[in-house]
């Protein structure tokens, strides 16, 4: 009777290898978890599929939860923050807020931070979206509520007449009266 071979599985060919590492920025080197490495960072969607990839591989063995977990931890609030990829951000809230009640993953986002860190990050996330979603890059800066040197003329005139506050009015009154000295 013919004795039943092991299969072994090999490594990566140097062409899936080059697909696998396209999605990482190379100028850093790859950080050493138990003996696996991580690549550094290069972009939400790029962490979003080596995630993927990670998560279709995983089994009960602590290397590989380490590596998850490495991976996981490089996304942090500023570099949500960063993110321009509207797309990435949303598939990103709804991956967060799936983390928040654990699954039937065998080791999910739910295991690598504390609930107040991933509260932290769904807050950043969430902020991020709704602000790209907006079609802002940056959030509004902060400044009075009502700028008169940004008014145009008639909204000027027009508030004059029919703004409540007195105190405003006079203010809107001498932005008017410096406009005119600037023309005259």
């Amino acid at each position: 009777m013919p004795r039943p071979t092991t299969r072994r599985s090999t490594a990566p060919s140097a062409p899936a290898r080059a697909r696998q590492l396209e999605l990482f920025d190379m100028p850093g080197e790859p950080t050493a978890t138990y003996g696996m490495a991580v690549q550094p960072w290069c972009g939400l969607a790029a962490w979003h599929r080596e995630l993927d990839r990670q998560s279709a591989i995983m089994r009960p063995r602590t290397p590989l939860y380490h590596r998850f977990e490495s991976t996981s931890r490089q996304l942090t609030a500023d570099r949500i923050r960063a993110s321009r990829d509207i797309a990435a951000i949303t598939r990103l809230v709804t991956r967060l807020a799936a983390a928040r009640y654990p699954g039937a993953d065998l080791h999910g986002l739910e295991r690598v931070w504390s609930r107040a860190e991933l509260g932290t990050l769904i807050v950043e996330a969430t902020n991020r979206k709704t602000l790209l979603d907006l079609g802002r890059t940056a959030p509004r800066t902060k400044g009075p509520a009502l700028d008169p040197r940004l008014l145009p003329d008639d909204r000027l005139a027009h508030l004059i007449q029919t703004h409540r506050d007195l105190v405003t009015v006079e203010a809107l009154r001498a932005e008017r009266e410096r406009r005119r000295a600037v023309v005259a």
